[in-house]
Order: C-alpha cells, then sequence, then structure tokens
C-alpha cells in the first residue's frame, strides 16, 4: 500500500469523483466538541501560513458508476470528509447570501460543483455518498429540500453549528478559506494484496474505541461489494442493531455476539470483551464453513431470541453469556450436537421460536 501527502481540496476536488461511505461504517458522529476544534485548527493555520494535517484517508477503488464517474470506498476518514463537506457547505451559503467572492473568482457556484456535487446545480448527486440516514439527509440539505424521515441529527447540527460561527461580528470568509487551503491528508488506495480489515483496526485504534459490534459487521461487510454490502447491511445488520435501540453497538449487542460465539465455538472461550473480536475471527476464519450470509442470518436470529430473553431477564439470571448457552442457546443454532442442556424445557421453547423466526420478521 502506496501513501501520499495530498492536498485536502485537491481530493476532494478530483473531477467526476464520488466518496462512498460502505454501509458498514458507523453514521456520521461528530458532535460540536470535533467542529469548533477543527474551526480553531483552520484559523490558527491561516494566521501562521503553515500547513495543518487533518488525517488519513484510507480508500478502495469501486466500479465506476452508470454514468462513467469514479468511485472511491473511503475505508478511513467519513468523520473528517462529512465535516469538511458540511463546512463548505457553509461558507457556500453565507457567500451566495451576501454575493462575495473569495480570492481566485472563487464563489458559491464554483463551491458547489468543484466540491460539493458531481454536475452542475440543484439536484445534482453528492460527491460524498454518506449511507443509511445520513446520505439522503446531505443530499436534501444541499438541494435545499425537506429533509428525509429520521435525518440524521448530527449532519443538521453541525451545519447549523459552521453557519452561527459565520454569523459572528468579525467573521472574514477569506480567512477560513486560506485555512481549508492548508489543510492535507495522508492518503493512500488500498489494493487487492493489502489486507483492509486489518489497515482499518489498525487506523481506529485511537480516538473513540471500536465495539465488538463495529469490529465484526465490518469485518464480515467489507470485502463486499457496495451493492452486497448494502443489501446484507439492510437484511441483516440493520435489524440486529434494532433489536438493541436506543443504542446500536451497545454493551448489550456486544454481549448478545459473545453469547452467539459461546454457542458456536466452545473449544475456544472468550475470557473477556477484549478477547471476543479475536475469538470471532479465529471462528470464522479456521471453523466455519458457510457463507457470510449464512452467518448472518444466524447471527440474526440468534440475536433477536437473545433480546427477547433480556428483556425478560431469562438472559441476566445467569452469570455469563457462556452459562446462558449451556443452559438453553445451544438448540438455538442449527446442527449443534455436541453438548445437551442442562435445561431441556427452556432449550425446547427457544428452538420452537427459533423455528418461527424468519416469518415474523
Amino acid at each position: 500500500m502506496q501513501t501520499e501527502k495530498t492536498v485536502f481540496l485537491d481530493l476532494l476536488g478530483m473531477p467526476a469523483t464520488r466518496f462512498v461511505i460502505p454501509a458498514y461504517q458507523r453514521l456520521y458522529s461528530w458532535r460540536e466538541r470535533q467542529c469548533r476544534e477543527l474551526w480553531l485548527d483552520l484559523h490558527r493555520a491561516a494566521r501562521a501560513d503553515a500547513t495543518h494535517f487533518i488525517g488519513t484517508l484510507l480508500y478502495s477503488h469501486e466500479d465506476p458508476d452508470a454514468d462513467g464517474r469514479q468511485r472511491l470506498a473511503v475505508i478511513d476518514g467519513q468523520q473528517r470528509l462529512t465535516t469538511m463537506t458540511l463546512l463548505i457547505e457553509a461558507l457556500r451559503r453565507h457567500l451566495a447570501d451576501r454575493e462575495r467572492t473569495l480570492d481566485g473568482g472563487i464563489d458559491a457556484p464554483a463551491l458547489d460543483a468543484r466540491y460539493l456535487r458531481v454536475g452542475d446545480g440543484p439536484g445534482a448527486p453528492c460527491k460524498l455518498v454518506l449511507s443509511r440516514n445520513d446520505g439522503p439527509t446531505l443530499q436534501a440539505v444541499l438541494d435545499g429540500t425537506p429533509l428525509p424521515e429520521n435525518a440524521s441529527e448530527n449532519v443538521q447540527r453541525n451545519l447549523a453549528f459552521f453557519q452561527s460561527l459565520m454569523d459572528e461580528d468579525g467573521f472574514d470568509p477569506q480567512t477560513l478559506w486560506h485555512g481549508i487551503e492548508k489543510l492535507f491528508v495522508i492518503s493512500a488506495e488500498v489494493g487487492a494484496r493489502d489486507n483492509a480489515q486489518l489497515i482499518f483496526e489498525s487506523l481506529n485504534s485511537k480516538g473513540k474505541p471500536l465495539t465488538t459490534a463495529d469490529l465484526v459487521r465490518n469485518y464480515l461487510l467489507l470485502a463486499q461489494t457496495h451493492e452486497e454490502q448494502t443489501r446484507l447491511y439492510d437484511e441483516y445488520w440493520d435489524p440486529i442493531e434494532g433489536m438493541f435501540q436506543p443504542d446500536p453497538g451497545s454493551l448489550r449487542l456486544d454481549n448478545a455476539i459473545q453469547g452467539w460465539l459461546s454457542v458456536r465455538f466452545r473449544k475456544v472461550r472468550a475470557r473477556g470483551r477484549d478477547e471476543v473480536y479475536s475469538v470471532f475471527k479465529q471462528y470464522v476464519e479456521d471453523e466455519f464453513t458457510g457463507t457470510t450470509e449464512s452467518l448472518l442470518h444466524e447471527l440474526r436470529n440468534f440475536c433477536m431470541i437473545w433480546a427477547e430473553n433480556y428483556r425478560y431477564h431469562a438472559v441476566k439470571k445467569y452469570k455469563s453469556a457462556f452459562k446462558w448457552a449451556e443452559n438453553g442457546a445451544p438448540t438455538l443454532v442449527s446442527h449443534y450436537e455436541k453438548k445437551q442442556s442442562t435445561n431441556q424445557s427452556y432449550a425446547d421453547s427457544l428452538r420452537a421460536k427459533m423455528d418461527s423466526t424468519d416469518s415474523s420478521l
């Protein structure tokens, strides 16, 4: 994998190029604190007339879209790309409302055409293709159209925050733009011989920790095409996260994955939350013989039973996921015959529920 230092605006402004956030990625999550830090960094860079490193951008090539546009799947860098897109949109609105032009003849239409869209005018698709609710929200924001149902709060909130800073007395758009021009990233394309998952885990070992659920989702979906990622996410992973709302990826979902693993891979036991993902990878790579879809299908069904039993304290009465698995969960997994349940009536009731799970989705 080759890396290079790239001016951020040169990267974002590549013609006929769209940056696609895969379905397995976490939703856009930056809050006001991170946006304020970025704002201050940009003004410091402008005052010092010095370059500022904004982070890494790791991507892989996808097949071009129907119009022949290049598509780059963003493996790492979503938060920065999204925040900078919102900042540039806020600046575009500021220039349009005041009929201002920056040095070099850069006005509101120029920002829109170079850095926000592929194509000219309202309705042209966004350069940045966000996943799930984030995507339609960003498109509506750029188009000035009504927001979709369940619109992304972070997209709306951070755009409004940048707009409020630009409405303050003393704001100079030229200074802000000079700071943006000073941004650079370390960009890298993941090739066929590179292990994108290991690179992703290494890059995300700092900052907000990835949960077990985050790591498992990324591991299962990262190698798929964008279309297959979206299908598998919508059909399997989205229902899994929905079972543990309002906090998907929470401790409860992590515990459910550990419970499933206790059933499936008894010869290696994860003795703590930090070991679950490592054991999961060991199981998939050394023992599992099915397809990614069959694994997701099984995990989804298991989580449905787990979530229901958690609500009714059937899981919580056991000291660990392993103990719960011993006392009923063995029958949740098809073809599992290694150990008889110690609570057969409970196990039989779970098996009956498992048989009807799909029809109730």
